[in-house]
């Protein structure tokens, strides 16, 4: 136990638990009001748990029967646990030691938050003995330790079930606040058109981006993440670049924002004037540079990915994590283990981390190869496992036109009025792509045309001109 190992007690409450136990005796309708609070482990006295387990267990076994000293006893006899609580002239000794049964939700307060301090402290004590543990994987324990201090956290505050009552005002409040503009409906992705279809992504949901190679899936993530890190309503975000170097994602960054042509960045050709345009965009960028989060990593190992976003969410603040691609994502289980199974088993992880974390998690995909080829793509077109599209709960496709095979076995091409128009600005003409709304487990599904300027790697909405 613990206290062999620091040689200290370990913290507890024995005036709370005494209290606690006397107050359901002598109020039975107190277990009601404590019994989601607290579980049997959270007493720290082997007795206070045996007759705390009494009690829960006659009220479910026999709920029409009132709790008392006579009740309790005869039925923790029957299970034999009487002896070991102390006897019967224990529990009747409980209630003269209660101030008063209406604070039963104040001891069970501190008798949880005692526990929460106790689990620390064994928590701490496991991180020690995983140090010097040869046999255990690093990178695992680490993923584990920070899972469960993760929910340490959230078990802070267990929360109570609640009627349809309480429930129907939460979310009539809710759409008031909203069309008051004080909440919004989800984390906006800065497209209007985008936005439009799905609300602005919502937390805890696992949002797809795919399409072909080269079709600019990276591009449109990016674009969004600018959006959401420096636009006008700037949070912070996390991005796992796993495809290209931190300071390539920079580059098209302020080939975004400062609508600078990739390329001539890229190779220092840029002239006065669009050096000066780039200098006063990375200035601009530096008030908000603190909201990209970004993680290189090649081949980073999933648990990494999984450890290092619950920081991002803990210590930043991150309102969403953004991971190119999945198809890059390092699964740790047996090597001789199928890559579509690899694949499945990413694509359920993902899903539980954006429920844990209770942010949306966006992750980029490729599609297979007939997806795009001479048609527009689809969902069964998802590379690598059908678990990613179950998993999901919204993906996006991107379809571009211009990449279709014709018959010829010719790329084919847009027509020139369907690609820009006079009305357009020079900077802004580019190519449209058709975004699809393949899945959205709790919206609609549709199209729509976005503009896509490759020159400065970045996605407009068309409506806007």
């Amino acid at each position: 136990m613990a206290e062999n190992q620091i040689g200290r007690i370990p913290p507890h409450n024995d005036d709370a638990e005494v209290a606690l136990l006397g107050s359901i005796l002598l109020r039975n309708r107190a277990l009601e009001e404590v019994q989601s609070m607290i579980k049997t482990e959270d007493f720290y006295q082997r007795g206070h748990q045996l007759i705390w387990s009494g009690l829960v267990g006659l009220r479910n076994d026999k709920p029409s029967l009132a709790i008392d000293l006579v009740s309790l006893t005869q039925y923790m006899m029957q299970k034999g646990t009487l002896a070991e609580a102390g006897g019967a002239a224990y529990i009747a000794s409980l209630t003269d030691r209660v101030p008063t049964s209406t604070n039963a939700s104040f001891y069970a307060e501190i008798i949880k938050e005692t526990s929460l301090k106790r689990q620390l402290l064994e928590l701490s004590i496991r991180i020690g003995d995983k140090a010097f543990d040869d046999t255990s994987d690093v990178h695992q324990s680490i993923d584990e330790l920070d899972q469960r201090i993760t929910a340490l956290g959230r078990n802070a505050d267990t929360g109570n079930y609640e009627d349809a009552s309480n429930l129907i005002s939460t979310v009539v409040d809710n759409v008031h606040d909203i069309q008051a503009g004080k909440k919004d409906v989800g984390v906006s992705s800065g497209f209007s058109s985008l936005d439009k279809y799905i609300g602005g992504f919502k937390p805890s949901d696992l949002i797809i981006i795919a399409a072909r190679p080269s079709v600019g899936k990276t591009a449109f993530a990016l674009s969004i993440a600018v959006n959401i890190a420096f636009g006008k309503h700037p949070m912070p975000i996390g991005f796992f670049s796993l495809e290209m170097s931190g300071a390539s994602l920079i580059e098209r960054v302020i080939a975004n924002k400062g609508q600078i042509n990739l390329m001539s960045l890229r190779n220092g050709k840029l002239d006065d004037e669009t050096n000066n345009r780039m200098m006063t965009t990375a200035d601009a960028l530096y008030d908000n540079a603190g909201n990209l989060l970004i993680q290189d990593t090649p081949n980073i190992k999933l648990l990494e990915i999984r450890s290092q976003a619950r920081r991002m969410v803990r210590e930043d603040g991150v309102k969403a994590i953004f991971i190119d691609y999945i198809g890059l994502v390092n699964y740790e289980g047996p090597s001789t283990m199928p890559r579509h199974e690899q694949v499945s088993a990413i694509s359920r992880s993902l899903k539980q981390l954006a429920r844990e974390l209770n942010v949306p998690v966006i992750c980029l995909c490729q599609v297979n190869r007939e997806g795009g080829k001479d048609r527009p793509p689809i969902l069964a077109d998802l590379r690598d496992s059908g678990s990613i599209e179950q998993d999901a709960d919204l993906v996006i496709l991107l379809d571009d036109p211009s990449r279709r095979i014709g018959e010829d076995g010719k790329i084919a091409q847009y027509d020139e009025e369907d690609q820009e128009s006079e009305e357009m600005p020079v900077q802004m003409k580019g190519r449209k792509l058709k975004i699809i709304i393949a899945k959205q487990r709790n919206g609609s599904t549709g199209a729509f045309n976005m503009l896509f300027v490759s020159d400065y790697v970045c996605f407009r909405d068309i409506e806007k001109f």
